[in-house]
Formats: structure tokens, C-alpha cells, sequence
């Protein structure tokens, strides 16, 4: 399983890319990590998962970009909650909780979007294991957030 996304990754990610990784980076110790981290492109900010062994993040800490438990971004004007876990945002139409951990489920709320290489989400958008360009993913959040504004709608509607 390893080769097979390490490939993908290399293909699809170049040199002076900048990825986010949502967590769950290496099952394994020492020599998996190191493996792993010298053979992938791009600029990795890691964003800490309940997999990721906290002695092995520490030690490969200066491998990657940033490391992190949450990292917020701006993009579009939408807030971006990069964390593993999905969060609860309430219906907000320019935030979004982007998140892995939950693996083959769909998220529980509209703007939360599941982007695990095993998540629903990512198998329908560019399939199983492949990364999420940023503008699919923003292309996406346009699409929520009409059915935000929809809920929205609805809810006042029925108080």
C-alpha cells in the first residue's frame, strides 16, 4: 500500500508544491518514517494524527514544512479548519471543518468535507489514495455552501 501512494503522490505532487497532510502519516517506527519522508516531493505541512507517534514526529519534525494539531487558512474568502478530526462549525457559510480520520464515512455535517485518501469524498473527486488539488476542493466548498445558505434558509423558516 505504501508503494502504491508514494506513487501517487509523486506524480501528482512537484518539487516546490506545498501539501497538507491531515494526520495518519506512517504506521511504524523509525525506519518507515524515514522511508516515507525521503522519497516524497513538495513542501509537507503535517497536521498531527492520533496514528502519528508523537517520539516519531518529533524526531522527523525538521522533514516537513510545519507541524502542527490545527491549521487555519484563508482562502477565497473561506475559512479552512485543517485539523484530523472533524469539527462542528454550525451552519456557516464561509467555514469548513477539512479533516480525515473518520476513513470511508461521509462527514455528519455539510461543511465539514472527509479528505482521507479512503474517504467518500476523495474516491468520487479524483479517487481512491489521490491528493485533493485546492481548486477541487474550492470548487467544492462553493458547492456547500449553497446548501448552507439553503439550510439557512429553511431553518429560519421553520422557527
Amino acid at each position: 500500500m505504501n508503494e502504491a501512494l508514494i506513487d501517487i503522490w509523486n506524480k501528482t505532487v512537484n518539487k516546490n508544491d506545498t501539501v497538507y497532510h491531515l494526520g495518519d502519516f506512517v504506521f511504524g517506527g523509525s525506519t518507515k518514517w524515514e522511508a516515507v519522508l525521503l522519497r516524497l516531493k513538495g513542501n509537507i505541512h503535517l497536521v498531527v494524527g492520533n496514528h502519528d507517534d508523537k517520539k516519531m514526529v518529533k524526531k522527523f519534525a525538521d522533514k516537513f514544512a510545519s507541524v502542527d494539531d490545527m491549521i487555519t487558512k484563508k482562502i477565497d474568502k473561506q475559512h479552512l479548519f485543517l485539523f484530523h478530526y472533524p469539527i462542528e462549525i454550525g451552519l456557516t457559510p464561509n467555514a469548513y471543518s477539512i479533516h480525515g480520520h473518520i476513513h470511508g464515512r461521509e462527514s455528519n455535517y455539510v461543511n465539514q468535507i472527509n479528505v482521507g485518501v479512503d474517504s467518500p469524498f476523495t474516491k468520487g473527486a479524483v479517487g481512491f489514495g489521490n491528493l485533493i488539488p485546492e481548486e477541487l476542493l474550492l470548487s467544492e466548498l462553493k458547492i456547500r455552501k449553497e446548501l448552507v445558505m439553503e439550510l439557512r434558509t429553511n431553518k429560519g423558516e421553520n422557527m
